[in-house]
């Protein structure tokens, strides 16, 4: 059993202390008061539920006057965790402001998808880090460098950054290459070398020193192992299914890493690439194009030297086959084929490690050990394919991770694939940032678990895709856990999660921000337990789609939801989409729903769609936890299969759309904290198909299914408690 699902195997333990719930708890449909709104447009800032409308739905779960969401001190009760990020802690107030936030923030990023320093400010603002913002960019008269004179001719900057001698067949290739290529290459190394003392500076901590060195390279197998085996050790390590690791250091980095200088170094960086890419693309002229035709049909090496950042390999317009790691690898064309650990730090030392391919059908291949292809692990890694139908792959720990440092991977044109055969990347990330970023194509992403806008301590995991036509796969066989009934624990697509150890040696670590935004495209999301917009011990994980007819399965903990203190949202603006339709699996807990302290949010903005429902889902909260599910406007279909999870008593006998669950007293705080699930569909005429539970499983003593009051224009509630409340409203407001 893996260590993620060893955390997790808590989360079943739902149900010890229920009793049955009080008498009355379905309260008879009431007819829908007329109630009408033009409508609003299709923008995303437009998805919001009319004040008027949203205070009758609060009347009828005696939140009149007070928002949906949590205080601060009601917060307090679940335990202090130093670590929490500030935006996560400030969402639980209000459920309309998570969805604003999350709105506002999946525009942004992909309006922004083309701007690599942008992008990474902004991840890094999502864990409260405010650094390198407006940083300004040097102009095509500079070299942005004040070591370097800003009429230095490319041979002198050359000759600045050089270490040692380059050879004569070097110096000869270097020479015959055109001169936008020249800059392109001297740009990257002045960025790199004004970066590297900020990101140096990170981890200026004895403890850093005395457990991960400096000088060993990434061509270092042990050295790397090492590196990442400290990082990830209160993830791995686990005493009797329990996590519980005798690495304190690894524990008191996450607080000694400096957030703020490697934010400000990667932006630094990442804005003289993104100068050094724009002017090489504006300098293409025809000649310039002649002059770097003579390299075609090369393969190997063209040219090397070496910096104090590492070396410096361009390989030309061939097909080639690039297997030995640099500080700068620059690709002029071709269908090349990488092997092995590249677009990672060389070292401490040498921080920061970048793949620049500017054109081709390429294959990227990490090989069978972690760390590879845009992993940030204790400094910046990247990797950079500016044209062709790419395949991307690796095993663990790459494609646009963060560990202790940045990764990005940017791809910005094609139908690209992209595999992770076990976990940890596409846009994942602790303790800094993991960014993955693809402009444009029908592109294919797989993963066993933990991927795909996916963030842990301090992390903020994104994966942004503009747009085409994708597929999100999270497998089946990813993580198995016997306490999911052998389903995968996928922790991926828009996923934040935290460190349980209650039950371990107490070092529980608060979650981060795991992030899936797709700009457009008919897509396909798959996964199975903890997917999709979910979140996990003090953590807030979100997925967007803003357009396209797309389909979801998933299972437990999906489509907007969250347990233990933690926030999930899932948006979908437009388009006819399918949600678990087919999913034999699909169970409980999942679209709309939150436990213990959480909010869960599900809200589908436009089109004729399709929901299978099971119970505790649609809008259902569990354990002082609020779901929400909104569907404004379309003719749906909801197809619910509900069946009781056990005899009745309190939380066995939720049905979906609009309930909450009622426990025994705990004679605590719990007693005064609500639990509320709230449905809302107001658009369209629907059908409510309710089918009666499998009289081969139910005993008839538990088949009762309150379907009656569920329809168009009709309103329903469910108050089972002082503070256990739920509330069903469809009323056609946006025809």
């Amino acid at each position: 059993m893996h260590f993620r699902s060893l955390i997790l195997r808590v989360a079943v333990l739902l149900v010890c202390s229920v009793v049955s719930a009080v008498p009355g708890a379905i309260r008879a449909a009431e007819p829908a008061k007329p109630l009408s709104f033009s409508w609003p447009g299709g923008a995303r800032a437009d998805l919001a539920v009319p004040d008027s409308l949203w205070q009758i739905a609060l009347s009828k779960v005696n939140r009149t006057g007070r928002p949906l969401g949590f205080t601060s001190d009601e917060m307090a009760n679940y335990g202090r965790d130093p670590l929490i990020l500030r935006p996560v802690k400030n969402l639980f107030r209000d459920v309309r402001g998570i969805h604003r936030f999350s709105g506002k923030t999946a525009e942004d990023l992909v309006a922004a998808a083309a701007d690599p320093a942008d992008m990474v400010t902004r991840a890094f603002a999502l864990t409260d880090v405010s650094a390198g913002r407006m940083l300004s960019m040097p102009d095509s008269a500079s070299w942005g460098a004040d070591w370097l004179p800003m009429d230095a001719t490319p041979a002198k900057a050359l000759d600045a950054v050089l270490v040692g001698q380059m050879s004569k067949a070097d110096r000869q290739t270097w020479e015959k290459l055109p001169e936008s290529t020249q800059r392109l290459v001297i740009r990257v190394i002045i960025g790199a070398k004004e970066a590297a003392p900020w990101i140096k500076e990170a981890y200026d901590d004895p403890i850093f020193a005395g457990h991960i060195g400096g000088a060993a390279a990434t061509s270092d197998t042990a050295a790397v192992t090492a590196r990442y085996r400290f990082a990830m050790a209160p993830w791995v390590d686990a005493r009797m299914d329990q996590s519980a690791t005798l690495s304190r250091a690894s524990i008191e980095a996450l607080s000694r890493l400096d957030r703020e200088y490697l934010a400000f170094g990667s932006s630094i960086f990442l804005t003289h690439l993104k100068r050094a890419l724009a002017e090489y693309r504006t300098a293409q002229t025809q000649a310039q194009a002649q002059a770097q035709a003579q390299f075609a049909g090369t393969t190997g090496q063209s040219c090397r030297f070496e910096t104090a950042l590492g070396s410096v390999r361009i390989y030309g317009t061939g097909i080639d086959t690039i297997v030995e790691p640099a500080f700068l690898t620059l690709d002029l064309g071709g269908d090349d084929h990488y092997m092995g650990r590249h677009g990672v730090p060389l070292s401490m030392d040498q921080p920061i490690g970048l793949v620049l391919d500017l054109g081709g059908n390429d294959t990227y291949e990490g090989g069978p050990k972690p760390i590879a292809l845009g992993c940030g692990l204790f400094g910046l890694g990247a990797v950079f394919d500016l044209a062709g139908d790419d395949h991307y792959r690796c095993a663990e720990a790459g494609l646009g991770a963060g560990y202790f440092g940045t990764g990005i991977l940017v791809d910005y044109e094609g139908n690209d694939v992209y595999v992770l055969d076990t976990h940890d990347g596409q846009g994942s990330a602790m303790a800094g940032v993991g960014l993955l970023i693809d402009l444009s194509g029908d592109d294919s992403y797989t993963c066993g678990f933990s991927a795909q806008g996916f963030g842990e301590t301090l992390g903020a995991g994104l994966l942004v895709d503009v747009k085409g036509n994708d597929t999100y796969l999270a497998r089946d066989d990813g993580n198995p856990s016997a306490l999911y009934l052998n389903q995968s624990v996928s922790m991926a697509q828009g996923v934040g999660q935290g460190r349980r150890a209650d039950l371990g040696e107490g070092h529980s670590l608060a979650g981060g921000i795991g992030f899936l935004a797709d700009g457009a495209g008919n897509d396909s999301y798959h996964a199975t337990a903890w997917s999709q917009g979910a979140g996990y011990w003090w953590a807030a994980g979100f997925l967007e789609d803003l357009g396209g007819n797309d389909s979801y399965r998933n299972g437990k903990y999906s489509l907007g939801a969250g347990a233990h203190f933690a926030i999930g949202c899932q948006v979908d603006l437009s388009g006819d989409d399918k949600y678990n339709v087919g999913n034999t699996a699909a169970v409980n807990q999942y679209q709309g729903h939150a436990r213990d302290g959480s909010i869960g949010i599900s809200i589908d903005g436009d089109g004729d769609d399709q929901y299978l429902l099971r119970s505790h889902c649609a809008g259902s909260g569990d354990l002082n936890a609020i779901g929400f599910f909104w569907d404004r406007r379309g003719n749906d279909v909801y197809d619910v299969r509900y069946e009781l999870l056990g005899p009745a008593n309190g939380w066995s006998d939720t049905p979906p759309m609009g309930t909450a669950t009622l426990y025994t007293p705990f004679r605590s705080f719990r007693d005064d904290v609500d639990a509320i699930g709230l449905f809302l569909d107001t658009g369209g005429r629907d059908v409510y198909k309710w089918e009666a539970p499998d009289s081969s499983k139910t005993p008839d003593s538990l088949q009762t299914v309150p379907r009656s009051e569920r329809g168009n224009d009709r309103e329903w509630s469910s108050h089972r408690g002082r503070n256990s409340r739920g509330c069903g409203m469809d009323r056609e407001v946006f025809p």
